[in-house]
């Protein structure tokens, strides 16, 4: 039987990459749903969507009672640990009230629907040199607004599965990336900087924030896959790290950036690019996931790359680079 998903704040980046997957590969009837119109025709010109906001109660509970979705991934959220810093109560916000939404309505009118919730390594915070990488049970010590709303929806998610039974999955994403993510990403911003120089729209400069920290980045391509899986094969209630179990340095990624470029490019620090409480290292142990699903990450970290170069590229040259 065609599985039927629902997909929350379903025009990001994620969101777009994990319809696409379902489409192309599950063979699902997918519902999008996000504040406003898409912005991109791909992939929903094969999708189902709806603007919603997911701090509509009454149009959750509309939507997931027209839908009846089998799965539903909840994407939405303030996704910049940056933005969070200027807005904390709206991030606050959006992640809980939005969540309950979400989840008030699933058990109201889709009970058997298996809930993805999508939080964040940001919530382990600190964590020292002896303790990487990060497993599953490491204390979460949250150093950012952002961080620390995460936790708050992951707490949420097992109370429900607690409380009433909802098949909740937890996932805890380390650094992603790839083709399309908004440049208040790192990489992203690495890599439009070096296309519109490329283009001649910007000075061979490349504006940067702390290069020391280092990050476990995986695929966005391939975080969709394993977020698929984890939905049939996790335990409910249960919380994964989704991570390729490397990290490398912010300067490591960036030169490996600039070497692609096809103009020299020297580099500047941004102050305004720096941080009030950056974690200087996030590894994450992926044993748990790659134990269940026999799973293996699929992109390279040199294709990921060039990929999101070259995707920068292309928006630049059509005038699309926003």
């Amino acid at each position: 039987m065609q599985p039927k998903v629902l997909i929350t704040g379903a025009d990001g980046f994620v969101g777009r990459h994990l319809a696409q997957f379902l489409v192309d590969n599950a063979g699902a009837r997918v519902l999008g749903i996000d504040l406003a119109s898409p912005r991109f025709r791909e992939p929903w010109d094969r999708c189902d969507f709806a603007v919603c906001d997911i701090l509509a109660r009454d149009l959750i509970f509309a939507s997931i009672a027209e839908f009846q979705p089998d799965y539903v991934f909840h994407l939405a959220a303030q996704s910049s640990v940056g933005h969070s810093w200027r807005e904390p109560e709206l991030t606050y916000r959006i992640a809980l009230s939005g969540q309950a939404n979400v989840m008030d309505a699933v058990r109201d009118r889709a009970p058997d629907a298996t809930v993805h919730i999508a939080c964040s390594a940001e919530e382990y915070g600190r964590v020292r040199q002896e303790d990487l990488p990060i497993r599953e049970d490491q204390p979460l010590r949250p150093a950012s607004p952002y961080a620390f709303s995460k936790v708050m929806q992951e707490y949420h998610a097992v109370f429900c599965n607690q409380a009433y039974g909802s098949k909740t999955i937890i996932t805890r994403a380390f650094n992603m990336t790839g083709p399309g993510q908004s440049p208040s990403f790192v990489v992203s911003d690495f890599a439009k900087q070096i296309a519109e120089a490329e283009a001649g729209l910007r000075e061979p400069i490349i504006r940067v924030g702390n290069l020391a920290a280092r990050r476990d980045f995986s695929d966005v391509r391939d975080l969709v896959e394993v977020y698929w899986l984890l939905v049939q094969k996790g335990q409910p209630g249960e919380a994964y790290n989704v991570c390729s179990g490397i990290d490398y340095s912010i300067q490591e990624i960036l030169h490996s950036l600039l070497s692609l470029s096809k103009v020299d490019i020297r580099i500047e620090t941004d102050p305004s690019r720096m941080r009030e409480a950056d974690i200087p290292a996030l590894r994450g142990d992926n044993k748990k996931v790659r134990d269940l699903l026999d799973w293996t990450p699929g992109f390279s970290p040199e294709r990921t790359l060039k990929d999101v170069l070259d995707w920068w590229r292309a928006q630049v040259a059509r005038g699309g680079g926003k």
